[in-house]
């Protein structure tokens, strides 16, 4: 204890001492020099690119979703769980059925736009995880939230269609949504269960995120999927 406040006391006495005056400049890194992109020059690109990489490299990109999941610790939407233990409960039962990895990530992040946009937040994760996942993943974080309803609905009085959807039935795609809301979803508003933490999860996120972006097959079955993989040397390598 004594050497502990001893630190303590000599770094408070650093901390309030008179600073002393420097003469030596932090350098700068060379910045673009445009000011609209149809004047930008091959340097000045080149220099953007290390710019861009810096703030959202593969490394910064599954930190600040992680950190969006973490946000939503203690907010409540209106059950016994908290949106971070509900997202942190539906992938912990992914993994005890043996789902793959990727499902476990999106189980994890499925309701991550809930705040953000209540009524289309499965679209929030599709779009944020879309060039790393398979267009099965993606089709289920779009479409999860219509699928869950065939679950409540029956305590809704009006405007709650428990077989919205039917609608869908003939995507190659439902059968997953279904299990995936069925198993997964649906089933983890429980205070009682005990989920895996968040650091057992977050080397998967990092693997998702640090994928080729749009380097799936399927992938180029999209229009906007192959335009957006036509322009990849304008962003940060994964």
């Amino acid at each position: 204890l004594g050497r502990r406040c001893r630190q303590f006391g000599t770094t408070v006495a650093a901390a309030t001492a008179t600073p002393t005056t420097t003469t030596a400049t932090t350098a700068k890194s060379p910045m673009p020099q445009f000011i609209c992109l149809e004047e930008a020059t091959v340097e000045d690109m080149a220099l953007a690119s290390v710019q861009f990489q810096k703030v959202a490299s593969a490394e910064k990109q599954a930190e600040s979703i992680l950190n969006l999941f973490k946000s939503s610790r203690g907010q409540n939407v209106g059950s016994q769980v908290c949106l971070y233990e509900h997202g942190l409960q539906t992938a912990t039962r992914a993994y005890d059925d043996g789902a793959g990895q990727e499902t476990i990530v999106i189980a994890l992040l499925h309701d991550i736009g809930e705040l953000l946009s209540p009524v289309c937040h499965g679209e929030v994760a599709a779009a944020l995880l879309r060039p790393y996942i398979s267009n099965e993943s993606h089709w289920i974080l779009t479409h999860h939230e219509v699928f869950q309803a065939y679950y409540y609905a029956h305590a809704i009085p009006e405007n709650c269609d428990k077989d919205a959807r039917e609608q869908f039935r003939k995507s190659q795609h439902f059968r997953a949504c279904e299990y995936f809301c069925e198993k997964y979803d649906q089933t983890s508003f429980d205070p009682d269960y005990q989920s895996k933490q968040i650091e057992f999860f977050e080397p998967m996120v990092m693997e998702l995120i640090s994928r080729e972006a749009y380097s799936m097959p399927e992938h180029m079955l999209c229009e906007l999927n192959r335009a957006k993989a036509s322009i990849l040397g304008g962003y940060p390598e994964s």
